[in-house]
């Protein structure tokens, strides 16, 4: 698309739109991936706007625990999830603090840590082009019987993943309002990676532009980490990849990924990481499924009036298309 809003008049009104859409937050927004690259190889930069500077990549595989310290220790002092944004520090979420209302169920609400209240107010809000989004306190072991063995936690005991799409979005603003915000860096915590490729993430600028799309290393029944931190507040929002298809299909039609409980895990005789495919006939690899833990991310806090109309073209979705 040639066109790129000459028009002062059309970032406004862009910019009206993406704030009608985030006054609904409740519901999980329809999820665009705007991006068509293929998935980076290593957990390095597959691509960015040169204009930045690079950011510092974090990863590991296995026992993660030093990655996700230094990870944290980078972005600075964890901050108590209160309204407002604090100047630095860290934001996190482990789902602990999800009630039982909305563990194992279909519908934990998009906007659940950025509601203005102490203890939810964290400034991160979720998308998905699925139908919704769950947190597990089994890993997921009673949607399928097959699952009950190669996901864990990270901290206990609650565990995530979205509803009928292998990807979502989180958007940031300013906890406990609709105030869009930036970051300066986000991690996520991955659990069974068996496929290089399978899962990473990919961050956003304010002007939508690419900061990078990193991947989280192999670990099959493990943990994996990739975190990615700027040195100053870039990062608007991100989208992740958790697997090549849904965990939880919830009855949506995948297409040719349509999984049916206890047959969507990957095979455990092929981790070499390469996303080989088939393998022959009478041989289907089934998807590698992927769920998540921890979310890390620097303080989110407030964009200036100069960027909001670029940002809001991105959030709202408008300038995304899914692949």
């Amino acid at each position: 698309m040639k066109q790129r809003y000459p028009l002062l008049a059309a970032a406004l009104f862009a910019f009206t739109l993406g704030a009608c859409s985030r006054g609904l937050p409740s519901a999980p927004r329809q999820y665009l991936s705007g991006t068509s690259e293929s998935l980076a190889t290593s957990p390095a930069e597959l691509h960015s706007d040169r204009s930045h500077d690079r950011g510092e990549v974090f990863s590991a595989a296995g026992d993660i625990r030093t990655a996700v310290s230094n990870f944290r220790d980078a972005l600075g002092t964890l901050n108590a999830n209160v309204p407002g944004s604090a100047n630095g520090g860290r934001r996190e979420i482990n789902w602990d603090a999800v009630p039982a209302q909305f563990t194992n169920t279909n519908d934990f609400p998009a906007d659940f840590f950025n509601q203005p209240v102490v203890g939810r107010a964290r400034g991160a809000e979720f998308l998905t082009r699925g139908t919704g989004f769950r947190t597990s306190d089994n890993n997921f072991a009673d949607v399928a019987p097959d699952f009950d063995g190669p996901f864990e936690f990270f901290s206990p005991i609650r565990t995530f993943a979205p509803v009928g799409s292998d990807r979502m979005a989180v958007d940031f603003f300013v906890p406990g309002s609709k105030d869009a915000a930036t970051s300066t860096g986000f991690g996520v915590v991955f659990s069974d990676v068996d496929r290089r490729g399978s899962a990473s993430i990919q961050l956003f600028d304010a002007r939508g532009r690419s900061l990078g799309r990193y991947e989280a290393p192999v670990a099959p029944g493990a943990l994996s980490f990739i975190g990615v931190r700027f040195e100053s507040a870039l990062v608007a929002s991100v989208e992740i990849r958790s697997g090549q298809a849904a965990v939880v299909t919830d009855g949506i039609d995948l297409g040719d990924r349509v999984l049916a409980p206890g047959r969507g895990h990957g095979t455990k005789d092929d981790d070499d990481g390469d996303d080989d495919g088939d393998r022959g006939e009478g041989h289907h690899r089934s998807p590698d499924l992927v769920i998540m833990d921890d979310f890390i991310y620097g303080e989110p806090i407030a964009i200036t009036v100069e960027s909001a109309p670029s940002l809001s073209v991105n959030a709202s979705g408008a300038q995304r298309q899914a692949h």
